[in-house]
């Protein structure tokens, strides 16, 4: 049967998309910080054993010739000063990062080749030139940059002194040439015209600028310390040791963080894993909320009461309303039988409930504790009053009480038998007839047809899942299952609580309903057999430390219930 969901329950508690979209949330984030520490790591790693180098540099300024070498003769050159300028910036620079200066510098600190690492950029628009070497330790560095700028700047000086004495000799050849020529010129006559006198004057004139251009060449020549220098020595940078370290970590947890948060969602989707209630949201079922919590120890049981109670509002004909409930499971080790008695103990909160199960040990491990055996009858039914009405042939079933819950009763199916085989009329409709809640907990749908026989019975069916160890292709062919049987579950049950241990399969029992009771030794069906004292009602055993078992109802919740209406 389905359920609608009882309005005026809480909305925000009872979206299954809205917890799914948390959970996928949730498995980004665990992904996102697991990528992180991992690659987070290797990073840290990585910085940690990588060599930390050191720079120095140091600032140089250089200039063109002068316009007095570029042309003696004017002192002037044609053309655009700043184009021409940064002409020869960029020439310079070429110079700078190339091998033959490396060279040098290696000889001049007498290290190899391979270990000088020069660059060298310009300042803005200027004509200064920063000269970078990076080493293993400052010393080196230092001692690599400095190098660097002394001789370029050395070389630079050198080169202009060297055009200049090449100019200089140019100039003192041309004016000894003149002087010759001069000399070579007859005298002129003392009376009449002087044929050479245009040669001499212009002999003359070349002599005067010659004379001239040797005069700049020379102004030139001393003040070639000013076309470059060092403006400041070399001084290591800060080490850019720790930021690289830093880079690297901070690089690897992000990318590790964005792997991780990608991933964890896909891996999870790939596995076909159920991870919250948005997986099982598009079966055509509805998802009972909130999911059953991880764990009963210590405030988690109120946690537990809460969530089941919000799930039973969900069921209109389950067991909290004097209906019945089938809990049932695609596959073992779901929390099939935890959430049976979870939802048992709340109904036993208002009337008595019967708790059907096919392994009564399991069943007492997750309950905690049951008592001795007792009879229960079956038969008859109420009059308006509430009176009984027996039954002629009545039904007696053996039943165990549990410990801590005086209005629940624990019924078990033995093996080789099935649920119809207890109560021929069919045991859920006896129950109800005699006033009783049932909830059973059935076998697994891929194991038995009791799971189908269990929910044609009962007036509500759930489909119990387990975060992490359900497939929803596994819960979809339970859907299915249940459909095709003619059984239509209310809701689907996201179980988050512990399971159980593994227990052995149980031996086979002869097929037949139990022997009758020694009246002598068991209680009567309305007798209430005393609770023991390890477990009564004065002491508050908290039984929440032992993974998978119930938490104790309260006193409080419990006082005033009645303990059999069989």
């Amino acid at each position: 049967m389905t359920s609608q969901a009882v309005p005026g329950a809480d909305a925000s508690a009872e979206d299954p998309a809205r917890r799914g979209g948390s959970g996928r949330r949730r498995r980004a984030l665990v992904g996102a910080l697991l990528g992180a520490v991992l690659l987070g790591g290797l990073g840290a790693a990585l910085a940690a054993g990588a060599d930390p180098e050191v720079s120095a540099s140091a600032l140089v300024q250089s200039y063109p010739d002068p316009g007095s070498v570029e042309n003696p003769t004017t002192g002037t050159v044609d053309g655009d000063q700043a184009a021409r300028n940064a002409t020869y910036v960029e020439t310079e620079l070429v110079s700078l990062n190339s091998a033959d200066l490396a060279g040098q510098v290696a000889a001049a600190v007498g290290q190899p080749v391979g270990d000088v690492q020069l660059e060298a950029v310009r300042v803005g628009d200027s004509n200064v030139i920063t000269i970078t070497s990076t080493a293993a330790t400052a010393a080196q560095a230092s001692a690599q940059a400095q190098s660097a700028a002394d001789i370029y700047v050395a070389g630079r000086q050198q080169r202009l002194a060297d055009r200049i004495t090449g100019l200089l000799g140019t100039v003192e050849t041309q004016l000894t040439n003149n002087q010759q020529a001069l000399d070579a010129l007859p005298n002129p006559p003392l009376n009449g015209v002087d044929v050479n006198q245009q040669q001499r004057a212009a002999l003359a004139q070349q002599n005067v600028e010659l004379l001239g251009a040797r005069d700049t060449l020379q102004r030139a020549a001393a003040d070639t310390g000013q076309v470059a220098g060092v403006i400041q020595q070399a001084t290591v940078q800060p080490s850019g040791a720790l930021s690289s370290a830093v880079l690297t970590v901070v690089a690897a947890v992000l990318v590790g963080a964005l792997l991780g948060g990608v991933l964890a969602p896909v891996v999870s989707s790939l596995r076909g894993r159920v991870r919250d209630a948005h997986d099982v949201t598009g079966l055509g079922v509805p998802v009972l909320s909130p999911d059953l919590p991880a764990s009963t120890r210590g405030r988690r049981a109120g946690d537990l009461r809460r969530a089941v109670q919000l799930q039973a509002l969900q069921l209109p004909d389950g067991p909290v309303h004097g209906g019945s409930l089938a809990v049932v499971a695609p596959g073992r080790g779901v929390g099939t039988t935890f959430t049976a008695v979870a939802h048992a103990r709340h109904a036993a909160l208002r009337r008595p409930t019967l708790l059907v199960s096919y392994d009564l040990e399991e069943a007492a491990d997750v309950l905690g504790g049951l008592q001795g055996p007792t009879l229960l009858v079956l038969g008859g039914r109420r009059d308006t009053a509430g009176h009984r009405i027996p039954d002629a042939h009545p039904t007696e079933l053996q039943v165990r009480k549990v410990t801590g819950t005086p209005g629940l009763a624990v019924l078990e199916v033995p093996s080789g038998s099935g649920i119809d085989d207890v109560v021929t009329s069919g045991l859920v409709d006896a129950a109800a007839d005699a006033g009783w809640a049932v909830v059973v907990d059935a076998p697994p749908l891929d194991s038995s047809d009791e799971g189908l026989r269990a929910a044609l019975q009962c007036r509500e069916t759930v489909l119990v899942t387990a975060t992490g160890g359900s497939r929803v292709d596994d819960v979809d062919r339970g859907v299915q299952i249940l459909h095709g049987a003619g059984a239509t579950p209310a809701g689907i049950v996201v179980n988050h609580a512990p399971r159980g241990r593994r227990r052995p399969s149980r031996a086979p029992s002869p097929v037949g309903p139990p022997p009758a009771p020694d009246a002598a030794a068991d209680p009567a069906p309305d007798e209430v057999e005393p609770t023991p004292a390890s477990a009564g009602p004065d002491v508050q055993v908290d039984r929440t430390e032992d993974t998978g078992r119930m938490p104790v109802v309260p006193e409080e919740d419990r006082a005033g219930l009645p303990v059999n209406r069989g």
